[in-house]
């Protein structure tokens, strides 16, 4: 498939979705956003790039603290709901924008601040797109991403040989893949790189996919007796990546 096909069909995925998820009102006390926040510090002013917008939530909890958010995302149906939402609300301080990741430089300024939620794992090439988002922020600026994990060789396996496949669903468009550790070194070439693992996500996963739901409160509470060894928390399927 090209690359020009892959994004339209990326595209056309994210579409379907925001067509029935439009703009919502964020969850203030969202531990992601609020993590985020204690590691930006004051956005007061600040310039802020909310990268795959997506629902608008995330840039209406960032505007609502002072920012200068440019929200961007793939998706004009997503950018269309989250521009309607702004007028009808009269925020004045939210820019949504239809934009690729890849195009972020030629928005004509640098941010202090990015943020992105489940976006890095959708961009390809990668080394690309690491160069361009080193370009789109100021020297000392930060950014935060929250990002599905392919350290653990098991989770891959089952997602490539299992999931969307006997029945089982699959949430994602056909061209993702999960955040790889080379990906993350490519990221330590341009930034100062800190992983958190804020929870661990890894036998939950089998009650969302493999059993419906079912046995969750158990396979919960071994994720969270082994999340006591920090050495394996690295094979957890979420990971926070703060990047200065």
């Amino acid at each position: 498939m090209q690359k020009n096909e892959q994004a339209t069909n990326s595209q056309e995925f994210w579409n379907n979705i925001y067509a029935a998820n439009p703009t919502c009102i964020p969850n203030e006390q969202d531990p992601m956003l609020v993590a985020a926040m204690n590691y930006f510090g004051d956005i007061s002013g600040a310039s802020f790039l909310d990268l795959g917008c997506g629902n608008g939530s995330s840039s209406l909890f960032f505007a609502k603290r002072g920012a200068r958010v440019v929200s961007v995302d793939i998706s004009e149906v997503a950018i269309e709901s989250l521009s309607k939402f702004c007028s009808d609300n009269e925020i004045k301080n939210i820019t949504p924008i239809q934009c690729s990741a890849f195009d972020i430089d030629k928005l004509g300024q640098q941010f202090d601040f990015v943020f992105g939620n489940m976006i890095l794992h959708h961009l390809e090439p990668f080394e690309n797109f690491a160069v361009v988002l080193r370009q789109s922020i100021v020297p000392g600026g930060k950014a935060f991403f929250r990002e599905n994990n392919a350290f653990s060789d098991l989770l891959i396996w089952f997602r490539n040989n299992v999931i969307g496949k006997y029945g089982i669903p699959k949430y994602g468009d056909d061209d993702e893949f999960p955040l790889t550790p080379s990906e993350v070194e490519i990221l330590k070439k341009h930034f100062s790189v800190k992983i958190d693992y804020p929870q661990l996500m890894f036998f939950s996963l089998a009650s969302t996919y493999l059993f419906k739901g079912n046995f969750e409160p158990v396979m919960k509470s071994l994720d969270e007796y082994l999340y006591q060894f920090p050495s394996f928390r690295k094979y957890s399927y979420r990971q926070i990546l703060m990047l200065s």
